[in-house]
């Protein structure tokens, strides 16, 4: 019996303050699956309900708002179904369009998500192919964004004032 796919725990917020797409994506520190080095000769393909242990981002390329797509204020949430292999990478055949918002958007989602690299979801102990929905989120900014450090200090500025106005 076949399970929708629950949809994979990324949610990108994009704003349009960002920067180019980077040559080389960007590993994240998580740790591997339990299974990263067992694989199976299993070729189902499983749905997140019906696995141990859930694929783990790896590395994730960097996501671009498309100027076009800046241009027209487009926004809105894609969601890119994909199958991730034994080894943690993407099929590339399998990448489709879940939830439309437009096709400079889709596109875009499906680069990023075609980009990134996984730790293998595990069943029973082994490496098995999954199908995963990774919901990509297209947030339109009106304004530019202040620097990260900026941000830390207005956060720690706020929390320092919150403490005097609450006598603490």
């Amino acid at each position: 019996m076949r399970r929708a796919s629950t949809p994979f725990p990324i949610l990108l917020t994009l704003l349009s303050a960002c920067v180019p797409r980077q040559a080389a994506p960007k590993a994240l520190r998580t740790q591997p699956t339990s299974c990263a080095d067992a694989q199976s000769g299993d070729t189902a393909v499983y749905t997140t309900s019906q696995i141990n242990e859930r694929p783990k981002v790896r590395t994730v390329p960097k996501l671009t708002y498309p100027p076009e797509a800046r241009h027209r204020h487009l926004q809105g949430r894609v969601v890119v179904r994909a199958v991730v292999n034994v080894t943690g990478e993407i099929d590339q055949p399998s990448l489709a369009i879940a939830q439309s918002v437009d096709s400079v958007l889709d596109a875009e989602a499906r680069q990023f998500v075609a980009g990134a690299t996984l730790w293998p979801g595990c069943r029973n102990g082994v490496a098995v192919r999954v199908r995963i929905d990774v919901p990509v989120e297209f947030v339109s900014s009106p304004r530019p964004l202040i620097g990260y450090w900026t941000a830390f200090g207005i956060g720690v500025l706020g929390g320092v004032v919150a403490a005097l106005i609450h006598g603490r």
